[in-house]
This record gives C-alpha cells, sequence and structure tokens, in this order.
C-alpha cells in the first residue's frame, strides 16, 4: 500500500505544479498593455456619461473579474493540496481518521465554490461583452465535472464519518 500511496501522491504534486504553471502562464499571457491604458481610465472618462455604462467602467469591470477568476484558480489549486493530506494520513494508516472526513469536506466545498464563482464570473463577462461564453459549451468542460465531483467528495466525507463511527463502536465490543 506505501508503494501505491507514493504513486498517487507524486502524481498528485504533478498535478499541482503543473495546475500552478498553467495558472502563472496565463496570468503572463493577460493583455497587460491594455491594463495599462486602464491605468488612466479616470482622467480620459466623459464625465457627462453615466459611469455605469461607460466604456471606462467595462474595462474596469473586465480586469476586476479577470483577477477574480486567476484567484478562483489558485483557490482550486489550493483544493487540489487536500489530496496530498489525505495520502499522508492513508499512509499513516488511518483511515477513517477526522482529518480525512475533514479535509474531504473541504475539497467538495472547494469545487463546488469554484465552479460556481466562475460560473457566475463568465456569465458576468459574457454580459459586458468580453467573452464569448456559451452555457452549454462551459457545462461540456469543467463545470459538468466538478460539481458532481464536489458532491463526491461531501459523500465520501459522511462514509467516512459512518466508517469511523463504525469501527470506534467495534473496537468498544472487543
Amino acid at each position: 500500500m506505501k508503494d501505491n500511496t507514493n504513486i498517487l501522491t507524486i502524481i498528485t504534486y504533478v498535478v499541482i505544479v503543473s495546475s500552478i504553471s498553467i495558472l502563472l502562464n496565463d496570468m503572463r499571457e493577460f493583455d497587460m498593455e491594455q491594463y495599462k491604458s486602464f491605468l488612466n481610465w479616470a482622467k480620459t472618462a466623459d464625465k457627462s456619461e453615466s459611469w455605469f455604462t461607460s466604456k471606462n467602467a467595462i474595462k474596469w469591470s473586465y480586469y476586476v473579474i479577470s483577477t477574480a477568476i486567476f484567484f478562483w484558480k489558485g483557490y482550486l489549486i489550493y483544493g487540489f493540496t487536500y489530496f496530498v493530506s489525505i495520502l499522508k494520513e492513508v499512509e499513516k494508516g488511518t483511515y477513517f481518521s477526522e482529518k480525512n472526513i475533514g479535509y474531504f469536506k473541504k475539497i467538495g466545498r472547494i469545487f463546488i465554490t469554484y465552479t460556481i464563482n466562475i460560473l457566475v464570473l463568465r456569465l458576468i463577462l459574457a454580459s459586458i461583452g468580453s467573452s464569448s461564453f456559451s452555457f452549454f459549451k462551459e457545462s461540456k468542460e469543467e463545470f459538468y465535472i466538478l460539481i458532481p465531483c464536489g458532491l463526491a467528495f461531501y459523500i465520501l466525507a459522511e462514509i467516512f464519518k459512518k466508517a469511523k463511527q463504525a469501527t470506534e463502536e467495534n473496537d468498544l465490543t472487543i
């Protein structure tokens, strides 16, 4: 079992490192030239135009939403680090520990929170015209998988909780 745990730990680290590199590459490719022109939005804004419908406000919201998307992608990567913690507990032989139950719940919460927030942010981006968002296209990608995965981790947490209770009851009867 220790060999399998080591292999799974290595695979988890590879997934985490590759995800971080993808996130950093996305941040690097973010259009910084457009951001430089955005910094002067207050100077160039038409004062007679409503701020909420101005081009500058749309640019501002585009950058805020893009930054939020980067944050949520980082949050998802943070969620993957709990897999390493679970594998460490399994390696110790404590399968049904309170820590693992908590880790499964945290992973489920992170997956669901990430998916809902990214969906909302992409809908907002589509509404301001800065994105080619299509709900059906997006549901075929990450959204289709992460919500059921999040729910599955909540179910795993409950299964581990019941198994821990059964193990404790079994230990008391011996």
